[in-house]
């Protein structure tokens, strides 16, 4: 098999190979804090000893099975202990695992197994059917393992692998570096299918731990003008109780400042050594109990998730029913284990959520952040929330998978009106950020329209596409730098407001959808003659999927016909939730479809104001 990851590979300086990788800090967390609740889903629950323990048996199965360092191990599931049990895993022999949606019908799945190379899959039970169905097709997939107790003749069920293989760490003949391929992360593109991202050991767990300063730096900022309710819910998370006395203190102010003094900057850099130090989970080990409502196998989870957990020890609890997502599951945990943290995406969780609270009292006193990644939320929404809860504090978690969500918008109860989706750009440290001129890469002045670039911790590029990898991270002064494709102005303050993404990517409720795959598909459609897949404003979803669609001369097409078309050749949130006909679709003098106009008419045919 071609070794593509040589093309991407890093060099560091040596002195610190083996502290980053997920290897080091899973030891590290078994060694210092083994009794710990780690993970939490229903009745399940596993120490940190015990995750350890059963990561090893996966590992020494998958090595006993004949997995390779670098061979690629795909998992698909919804959220779960296996689920991180298999990561885990994978990552302990040097493997690479590959997140797969659970929801992706078999096209799809084909797609991402033959682009990602991926020789086995760990998958749970109500997946497995689709995967066997193309099964035929994967001349690389040699290994399938199911996860439970029971699998179809041939493949492996995952209890019975742990049973038969050893809790002791894997004797390997290779080591595994921060240089070396630690993950194969599918996300959006533009157009066509997804585009898998490479990372290696030293960008994904130090960008993860440069997360964790970056997105409490708006926090920090406010922490003099927090509402008190606020104090007593963050104290319970904190390595260290502080009072709201100390945290109002001219010694925070100081540290506060974006610009501090030399003191300052040594406070600084001795904190952003903290995260993922033995030092740290002993003071902070399950502090930080933290609910991750979406799903996994999107970058919004998984970043917070593993940001939490490789830095600070949280203890991370999962619904049993992840989907569709229950919100009277999610405000029972919460009340059961006393949650600090919750992990959604935007409004399609959120609204749910809030109509649970005004249907029934529950006690969230312990929810001190709630964070939305992935996608905005309404501020309507977070004021309903704010009645519920009096002291919770809002992110707003935006950046891509490319990245890691490096930009961070607070909101409190405190605030008469939520501000403008906007973030501040850094000019100094790890994650700095700018707003530039895409043909020029010159800063924008205030008020001009710029897009927004990231100087921080990122991907190494895109799996096996050269081309996209030279367009997208680009060299300015000396530095490497990746265009997010964020499109937004400067003010005065130097904050970036965001005005929206220029891609033509759908965002619906944090799942992306890729236009040209939907519209590649209902061109199979005998009644479909043209059409043009958009996102229009949905007040739930963010944009709904909507397609508009000329229908060929004569034929009696209905709208209910489409979306039926539809049903199991994608994915279900794919899938047009409205669909506009129309006479002729708007081209160019060059036949090229003209895109501009579609998503207001197709608002207005709707009647939807933004």
């Amino acid at each position: 098999m071609q070794d593509y990851f040589r093309n991407y590979r890093q060099h560091y300086p040596e002195g610190h190979q083996s502290d980053y990788t997920w290897n080091h800090r899973l030891e590290t967390l078994a060694r210092v804090i083994p009794n710990t609740p780690a993970f939490i889903r229903g009745e399940q629950q596993l120490t940190w000893r015990e995750f350890h323990a059963r990561v090893n048996r996966l590992a020494n199965a998958l090595l006993d099975l004949g997995i390779q360092k670098e061979e690629r191990v795909a998992i698909m599931g919804f959220n779960s202990i296996e689920w991180m049990e298999s990561y885990f895993a994978a990552s302990r022999i040097g493997a690479v695992p590959v997140n797969v949606n659970p929801r992706y019908v078999p096209a799809e799945l084909k797609y991402i197994f033959l682009d990602s190379d991926s020789v086995a899959v760990i998958v749970e039970p109500k997946s497995l059917d689709p995967v066997q169905a193309i099964r035929a097709e994967l001349p690389l997939l040699r290994l399938v393992i199911v996860m439970g107790r029971e699998a179809p003749a041939g493949d492996h069920a995952y209890e019975g692998l742990m049973a038969k293989h050893p809790p002791t760490p894997p004797r390997l003949n290779w080591k595994v570096t921060n240089e070396d391929f630690a993950f194969l992360f599918y996300t959006g593109g533009t157009t066509g299918y997804p585009k898998g991202t490479v990372w290696d050991y030293e960008s994904r767990v130090r960008g993860l731990d440069s997360l964790v300063i970056s997105a409490m730096q708006p926090m920090v900022e406010r922490i003099l003008d927090l509402p008190s309710e606020s104090y007593v819910a963050l104290s319970n998370t904190f390595p260290i109780p502080l009072p709201e006395k100390i945290l109002k203190s001219n010694l925070v102010r100081r540290l506060a400042q974006r610009e501090p003094g030399p003191v300052g900057r040594w406070l600084k850099t001795q904190l952003e050594k903290l995260p993922g130090s033995a030092l740290m989970y002993r003071l902070s080990g399950g502090k930080m109990k933290l609910l991750i409502a979406a799903p996994m196998f999107h970058g919004a989870a998984y970043e917070s998730n593993f940001s939490q957990l490789g830095a600070a020890a949280c203890t991370t609890l999962f619904l049993t029913k992840p989907h569709p997502f229950d919100p009277v599951e999610l405000w029972e945990t919460v009340e059961r284990h006393q949650v600090n943290m919750i992990l959604i995406v935007g409004d399609a969780f959120a609204i749910p959520m809030v109509e649970e609270l005004e249907r029934k009292h529950y006690n969230a006193r312990s929810v001190a952040i709630i964070v939305s990644s992935g996608v905005a939320w309404s501020p309507q929404v977070k004021k309903r929330l704010f009645q519920h809860i009096p002291g919770l504090l809002t992110f707003d978690s935006l950046g891509t998978t490319e990245t890691s969500s490096a930009f961070t918008h607070l909101s409190s109860s405190d605030q008469k009106e939520i501000p403008t989706l906007r973030v501040k750009l850094v000019k100094e440290g790890v994650n700095q950020t700018r707003c530039v001129n895409p043909e020029t890469g010159e800063d924008v002045k205030p008020g001009e329209m710029g897009e927004l670039i990231y100087g921080g911790y990122t991907a190494l590029g895109y799996w096996k596409d050269p081309e996209k990898t030279a367009r997208c991270w680009r060299m300015l002064l000396g530095k490497r730098w990746f265009f997010v494709g964020d499109q937004g102005t400067v003010d005065e303050q130097g904050y970036f407001i965001f005005k929206g993404r220029g891609a033509l990517v759908i965002n619906t409720g944090g799942e992306k959808v890729y236009p040209e795959e939907v519209e590649d598909i209902l061109r199979g459609h005998p009644k479909i003659r043209d059409l043009a897949v958009v996102g229009v404003p949905d007040p739930r979803w963010g944009e709904a999927v909507t397609a508009i669609i000329e229908p060929r001369p004569g034929a009696d097409l209905m709208p209910e016909e489409v979306i039926e078309f539809c049903r199991g050749r994608m994915a279900g949130y794919k899938k047009p939730k409205h669909v506009v006909l129309v006479d002729e679709l708007p081209r160019s003098a060059s036949g090229k479809l003209v895109r501009q106009p579609l998503k207001k008419m197709a608002a207005e045919r709707l009647g939807i104001t933004s």
